[in-house]
C-alpha cells in the first residue's frame, strides 16, 4: 500500500528510541535542515515469515522524504532510485526500552523533551529491544542533505493497524495532503517490467544477429533480431498451421527457424509484454475513476 504527502517545513527530525541522547550511535536526528515543500512516500505492508515451526507476523513500512524527485525516488519494495555522486550515509536504529519515536520540528523537540519518561506517547511500543530498521541519508557533495529514507518493523503483537501506523507518521511527520497513491505501484511495476523487457530484448539481439541459419532464412530481410518482429511470425506461422490443421490451408507445416533458446527469449518477452500492457489499463481506469 502506497501513500504520498508533503511536509511544508522540515527544520529538525529525530528518528531514535527516546530515552537516547545524541551521542548514541544507533539513533538518528538531523538539524537546521531548513527546507520546505519536501515529498513524503511510505510504503507499507504486512509481512509473514515462516522459522521453521513458527509463523511470524509483522507490518514492514518504508519511509522516504526527499527534496526533489529528480535527484531521488522510492521505488518498489524499499528500494531507492537516486543520482550517482550522491553520498549515502546509514544509521541502525536501536532501541533499549521497546520503543521508538519519529518526529519532526517541534514533535522532534518533544521526543528529547521525553527523554526521562518510560516510552512517552510520541513513540511506537515495539516490545521488544534490538533493532528497529535502518536509516539512509543522502547527500549532495556540498553536505546538503536530499533524501531521508527509513525501513522500519512492527510485529503483529504490538497491535498496531495499517491504518493506525499512517496515522502516527501523519501526525508526528506533519504530513499535509496524505493520500493513497494509487496510481505509483502500477507505474513502478510498469519499470520494472519494462527493465526486463529490455534486458531480454538486448540478450535476443545479440544472441541472433549473427546466427547463419537465421541469415540464410530470412534472406535480405534483417527484422530477423528484432524480438517483436520474431514473435509476430512465430506467431502468424502457428495460425497457419492450426489452418493446415482444420484443412482450410494447403501446404506443409511451418517450422520455426529460431532455436530453443531463441523461441524461450521471445516466449518471456511475449509475456512481460502482455503483462504490461495490463498494467496499462489498471493505471487508465484508476485515472477513469478518478475523474
Amino acid at each position: 500500500m502506497r501513500y504520498k504527502g508533503k511536509i511544508k517545513e522540515l527544520n529538525h527530525i529525530v528518528i531514535s528510541d527516546p530515552s537516547y541522547d545524541k551521542d548514541v550511535w544507533c539513533r538518528y536526528e538531523k538539524d537546521n535542515l531548513k527546507e520546505k515543500n519536501w515529498n513524503v512516500d511510505i510504503d507499507i505492508h504486512p509481512t509473514v515469515d515462516k522459522i521453521e515451526d513458527f509463523t511470524i507476523k509483522g507490518t514492514e513500512f518504508f519511509l522516504f522524504l526527499s527534496k526533489d524527485k529528480r535527484l531521488s525516488e522510492l521505488r518498489e519494495n524499499g528500494t531507492i532510485r537516486y543520482l550517482s555522486g550522491l553520498e549515502i550515509k546509514e544509521t541502525e536504529i536501536g532501541m533499549d526500552t521497546a520503543c521508538v519515536a519519529l518526529g519532526i520540528n517541534e514533535k522532534a523537540d518533544e521526543i528529547i523533551e521525553l527523554r526521562d519518561d518510560w516510552q512517552p506517547e510520541c513513540s511506537l511500543n515495539t516490545l521488544t529491544d534490538g533493532i528497529f530498521g535502518t536509516v539512509k541519508e543522502g547527500k549532495l557533495n556540498d553536505n546538503h542533505t536530499v533524501f531521508i529514507w527509513l525501513s522500519g518493523y512492527l510485529d503483529e503483537d504490538t497491535g498496531y493497524s495499517i491504518e493506525e501506523i499512517v496515522d502516527y507518521l501523519q501526525y508526528q511527520l506533519n504530513i499535509v495532503d496524505l493520500e493513497k497513491d494509487k496510481e505509483k505501484p502500477i507505474i513502478i511495476k510498469q519499470q520494472n517490467l519494462l527493465e526486463k523487457m529490455t534486458e531480454i530484448e538486448l540478450k535476443f539481439k545479440e544472441i541472433t544477429k549473427e546466427d547463419p541459419q537465421l541469415l540464410n532464412f530470412f534472406d535480405k530481410d534483417n527484422r530477423f533480431s528484432n524480438i517483436s518482429f520474431a514473435g509476430t511470425y512465430l506467431a502468424g506461422i502457428a495460425v497457419r498451421n492450426e489452418q493446415r490443421k482444420a484443412g482450410n490451408l494447403e501446404g506443409k507445416m511451418e517450422k520455426s527457424p529460431y532455436s530453443k533458446q531463441q523461441e524461450k527469449l521471445i516466449e518471456q518477452y511475449t509475456n512481460l509484454r502482455v503483462e504490461f500492457e495490463k498494467t496499462e489499463n489498471e493505471l487508465e481506469n484508476n485515472i477513469d475513476m478518478e475523474v
